[in-house]
């Protein structure tokens, strides 16, 4: 009786062009599903990893270029110095961060780039002479002419 039944109800197909191509159409739509599923994620964290990498090379080469714009040529020694201040800070971010580049989140890649950013707009000031250590000089002659007066007023009166 089974075998009068399966006879009767089943879908015996040949093997013509539609079947095969349902069946690759079937297997590619579940591959595809699983590339969904499973590879894709991958990728994308790859992807931020790798944005991630671009970042700190990024950061890293931006440090290299601002240390090479620190040159001390015919400056006074003020400036000399603000220079030199800003290479050693310079020179000890690109030490933290060559040691630990993998150790850094984007929060912390970010924070270094707005730093970096910022001696950068310093590092671009010295091009138009402006410097943030300016040495105030002002004028003593003055006081010191009314120091002198009050000194001799005050002499006359003691011996007189």
């Amino acid at each position: 009786m089974r075998a009068e039944i399966a006879s009767r109800y089943s879908c015996r197909r040949k093997k013509d062009f539609v079947t095969i191509a349902a069946i690759a159409m079937f297997t590619a739509i579940v591959l595809f599903e699983l590339y969904l599923v499973f590879w894709l994620p991958v990728q994308l964290r790859r992807e931020n990893a790798m944005q991630k990498h671009v970042a700190r090379q990024r950061i890293t080469e931006l440090a290299d270029t601002l240390r090479a714009q620190c040159g001390t040529s015919k400056k006074t020694s003020l400036q000399k110095g603000e220079i030199e201040l800003v290479r050693s800070a310079l020179d000890i971010l690109a030490i933290y961060m060559r040691e630990n580049q993998e150790k850094l989140s984007m929060a912390q890649i970010k924070e270094l780039e707005s730093m970096l950013m910022r001696i950068s707009a310093i590092v671009d000031s010295w091009r138009n002479n402006r410097y943030l250590i300016e040495r105030e000089t002002f004028d003593t002659t003055p006081i010191l002419r009314a120091l002198e007066a009050k000194l001799k007023t005050l002499d006359q009166k003691q011996f007189n």
